[in-house]
This record gives C-alpha cells, sequence and structure tokens, in this order.
C-alpha cells in the first residue's frame, strides 16, 4: 500500500508514518472520445482516489449536448416533436443529409425524405420531394394538440395525432390520415368542443 499527504489537490507520496494510506480505485475503461482523469480527496484517515471520464475536446457540457444529439436521430416522431432543440436548423451549406434525418426550419420540425446534399435552394419549404413537414398534434401523445393544417401525402396524420379544427378538438383513426376533420367519412373522431384547458392549448407550425 501506498501512503501520502495532500498537498493542494495532489498527492505527496511519503513513508508510512508520516502519510495516510492512499485506498487506490479501479481505472474506468474510457470510450472513444474520452480518457480518464485521477484525483484524490482525504477521508479523514485515509486519501481516496477516484476517476473520472473526461471528453478529448470540449467540455462535459458540450459532450453530453453532442450526445444527447446523436440519440436523438433514433427517436420517434412522437417523442422528436417534445424535443425538438436537440435538432440542428436546417442549411444549405453542402450537408448530406439521409433519410429520416430531422431538422428545424423556421421553428418547425421537418424530416427527411430521401438522403441528398443540400443547397441554398432545397429548403424544406421549396422542396417537398426531399422534406415533410411534421405537423402539430402529430406527437401521439393524447395531449398535445395541434391546429390542423393540411398534409400532404408524405406527412399524414396518425391514428391517436390530435387536432383543433373549427373549435372542436378531433382524433385520428387512421394512419396517414390527409382527411378534414368533420368531412363525410373522414377517419376523424370529433372530441367535443376545446375549452382552452391548458393540456389542449394548440400548437401551430407551418413554413412562412
Amino acid at each position: 500500500m501506498l501512503y501520502g499527504l495532500m498537498k493542494g489537490d495532489e498527492v505527496i507520496l511519503t513513508d508510512p508514518d508520516v502519510g495516510k494510506p492512499i485506498v487506490e480505485a479501479v481505472e474506468p475503461e474510457a470510450p472513444e472520445g474520452y480518457h480518464t482523469e485521477v484525483s484524490y480527496f482525504d477521508a479523514g484517515s485515509e486519501l481516496k482516489q477516484s476517476w473520472s471520464l473526461v471528453p478529448d475536446e470540449g467540455t462535459a457540457a458540450e459532450a453530453a449536448i453532442a450526445l444527447a444529439k446523436m440519440q436523438a436521430q433514433s427517436l420517434s416522431d412522437e417523442d422528436a416533436s417534445k424535443v425538438p432543440a436537440l435538432y440542428d436548423e436546417w442549411s444549405g451549406d453542402g450537408v448530406e443529409y439521409a433519410q429520416g434525418d430531422r431538422v428545424r426550419f423556421q421553428g418547425t420540425l421537418c424530416k427527411c425524405l430521401q438522403a441528398h446534399t443540400s443547397q441554398a435552394d432545397w429548403a424544406p419549404n421549396a422542396a417537398p420531394s426531399l422534406w415533410s413537414l411534421i405537423l402539430p398534434g402529430q406527437d401521439g401523445s393524447g395531449v398535445g394538440v395541434g391546429v390542423w393544417q393540411q398534409p400532404d401525402s408524405t406527412n399524414g396524420y396518425s391514428t391517436g395525432d390530435k387536432v383543433l379544427y373549427d373549435g372542436h378538438i378531433w382524433e385520428s383513426t387512421q394512419d396517414d390520415n390527409v382527411w378534414k376533420p368533420g368531412d363525410v367519412g373522414a377517419p376523424w373522431t370529433d372530441l367535443g368542443e376545446w375549452d382552452g384547458a391548458s393540456s389542449m392549448k394548440p400548437a401551430d407550425a407551418h413554413f412562412a
């Protein structure tokens, strides 16, 4: 066993009759992009060793945000709509977008329909073959309600989505639902008039 004394944040090794015993800890395996750093603290009768994982570049907070953004790409539309801030703003500067990638554009979450390299004139509001708008209410939560907007063939409402239309709350009873609530035979259930309750606060999404 090693013995030592604390000097600031460091440990100075000493003879057993001078210093305190040092309790060593097992160094963890560092994943790619991280390295280990050792520290010590005085526990009274002994000095204890501690290891931490530190990102190779940037701060721990920056690393946490980067990790969250990587994980965000695997979320369902339902979950993605709850954390739009995790997605980057759309860029027309030659970004390689893959099918299923999500971006923010004009405050709205959009999903890539086919892989492509972005360019300035292929913005989500100008390239419907490349991007679909994730409409408000398309979160499947049963709580979030969006103002109904006419979808196209790429972004119809799903079963369980709820919208506000003509003063009523409507729930979709079919996937790929592109019909207007209230139309004859349209796959929507009228849940009654919207009472303005906070849990039913309508949201809006549109392209300028």
